[in-house]
């Protein structure tokens, strides 16, 4: 009798090796984690402190940061990936998500102050008050007196020469911003 053959096909391997992941899923994991890993190399020390992160990996990173050599970088990069697939990467996904979502809505903050401060230098001289109480509706009136002369201030001053009133604008409409929390 002639012996079975080892690569015939099987229902009920079929269904076994299903509920696994594939060789392909895992590599697609490990270098998702190795990119997670690569992006822990990229912040500083202070950032890295508030992160989760175990003790091993900890001092991979402090590793990593007094390596110079480009090829024992890639190789602690590359072990840095390894003790990422060994611990829960979640918590540390989600510190770094709501870390760039902050910086997001920081940079969101500052480019509204950027476009009303456009605005406010664009803007007829009658039409400031309006105009600021449209940007923030929540002030009071002395904070809107304020921002109303520091923009009739910077409207004035010399565009050839430094600006100083605009980046005192800037400032100001920043701070009132942030003071007031006004979304748009």
């Amino acid at each position: 009798m002639p012996r079975k053959k080892t690569y015939q096909w099987h229902a009920d391997a079929e269904t076994e090796a299903s509920d696994a992941p594939s060789r392909s899923a895992k590599k697609r994991q490990s270098t998702a984690l190795q990119k997670l890993g690569e992006q822990l190399t990229q912040l500083d020390t202070n950032a890295r402190a508030a992160l989760p992160l175990s003790a091993d990996l900890a001092e991979a990173l402090r590793l990593y940061d007094r390596i110079r050599d480009k090829e024992g970088r890639r190789r602690q990069l590359q072990y840095i990936g390894r003790l990422m697939r060994e611990i829960d990467a979640g918590p540390i996904e989600e510190a770094l998500a709501a870390r760039t979502a902050a910086h997001q809505a920081d940079t969101a903050l500052l480019h509204r102050a950027e476009q009303w401060r456009a605005a406010l230098l664009d803007a007829e001289p009658d039409r400031l008050r309006a105009l600021l109480v449209r940007c923030l509706p929540a002030a009071d009136a002395a904070c809107l007196d304020a921002l109303e002369q520091t923009a009739r201030a910077a409207r004035e001053e010399d565009p050839a020469g430094p600006p100083h009133a605009r980046r005192a604008l800037f400032r100001e409409l920043l701070a009132a911003i942030k003071k007031f929390n006004k979304k748009d």
